[in-house]
């Protein structure tokens, strides 16, 4: 269908949202039988290298029309000093941020959600630091 060339460019990107959409949730229900491993104190990580940039921007997409339709300004902050790839399970990480974004987005009715991604250096590790910032502005009574 995103090859359908009566579709308007602004349609074409609705329908690679939809697909991308349909892609996580299909990651939701893989996400959903790894819980029962995490019960019975199996689980695993699949530790790969990937580009966490093109991921925070791909979830950051898929929100994005949610968040407009809800008024909302959906902000994607990435420090200068974050490495674009990294190592870590893409899938869980990618879980983790749906949800929390996800909620963010659901949850507040006016104002902004951010993800915010910052790094944490100390002398033996890099850590990443990701914030998910839901800005509420509420009128007084």
């Amino acid at each position: 269908m995103s090859h359908d060339s009566s579709l308007s460019t602004k349609n074409k990107e609705f329908v690679e949202i939809i697909n991308e959409a349909g892609e996580h949730l299909l990651e939701l229900i893989n996400s959903i039988l790894e819980m029962s491993k995490i019960e019975a104190g199996k689980i695993t990580l699949d530790t790969t290298t990937f580009d966490l940039l093109a991921l925070a921007k791909s979830i950051e997409q898929m929100f994005s029309l949610k968040a407009s339709t809800k008024d909302l300004k959906l902000l994607l902050e990435w420090d200068f000093d974050v490495l674009q790839y990294i190592q870590t399970d893409e899938g869980k990480l990618r879980q983790v941020l749906i949800n929390l974004l996800g909620n963010a987005v659901k949850f507040t009715e006016k104002g902004e959600v951010a993800l915010r991604i910052r790094t944490t250096q100390d002398k033996t590790i890099y850590n990443l630091k990701l914030v998910i910032l839901a800005m509420v502005w509420r009128q007084k009574k």
